[in-house]
């Protein structure tokens, strides 16, 4: 019979694989003066940085206790085709403005929450519980930057414009922020399918 523990290992080891690199590329986001001329992108960079950190730790805390190794050879084991993926969002040598550098986080981020997700039902699959609430805990850390992040990134692109001398409204940046909200509103992507299903696990039952 296989082991869940023993199959589940690797994909959390992708999981902090995943966010580490990402966390990387925040770190040289908050030494650029691009972001810095944006308190709040800044604030929020340093916000989401925290966040990845606690999960980076809290995920190789957990993978520790599966059988086959520590978390150095755990990681080694990493899936790679994720972690390629979330490479090629970011471009270490590309110089980019604030809002390119924001989009890449976006991006990233969502990648990381689809993988999350993808997690939680694994461990839900293989009746892994701790690990299915861990994966859901963090995913609900992310969602909330993901979504402070599509509020940001509108006024920091109209202010760019502004910087390279386009004559520019006031309040136009928090307009767009308004509209493309509205593009996530209930109102418009409806219920969810399946919302508000429980799903049972050993070590608790989880509910969205």
């Amino acid at each position: 019979m296989k082991d869940n523990r023993e199959a589940l290992r690797p994909y959390i080891a992708d999981m902090a694989a995943v966010e580490k690199h990402i966390l990387e590329a925040l770190e040289r986001q908050r030494n650029d003066d691009d972001i810095k001329q944006f308190p709040e992108a800044f604030q929020l960079v340093g916000r989401i940085e925290a966040v990845l950190r606690r999960h980076v730790q809290e995920l190789e805390s957990h993978v520790q206790g599966f059988p086959g190794g520590g978390v150095a050879t755990t990681l080694k084991e990493a899936v790679t085709g994720i972690l390629g993926a979330v490479a090629g969002v970011y471009d270490k040598v590309r110089k980019d403005t604030a809002s390119r550098a924001l989009r890449d986080d976006y991006t990233a981020l969502s990648l990381a929450a689809v993988s999350y997700t993808m997690l939680h039902a694994t461990a839900l699959g293989l009746n892994q519980g701790m690990t299915a609430q861990i994966a859901l805990s963090n995913l609900k850390d992310l969602t909330p930057l993901i979504v402070e992040l599509s509020q940001v990134i509108p006024p920091v692109v109209v202010k760019e414009l502004t910087f390279e001398g386009y004559p520019i409204e006031p309040g136009v940046g928090q307009q767009a922020a308004r509209n493309t909200q509205e593009a996530w509103s209930r109102e418009n992507v409806g219920t969810p399918t399946g919302a508000g299903t429980a799903y049972a696990g050993s070590g608790g039952s989880f509910s969205h």
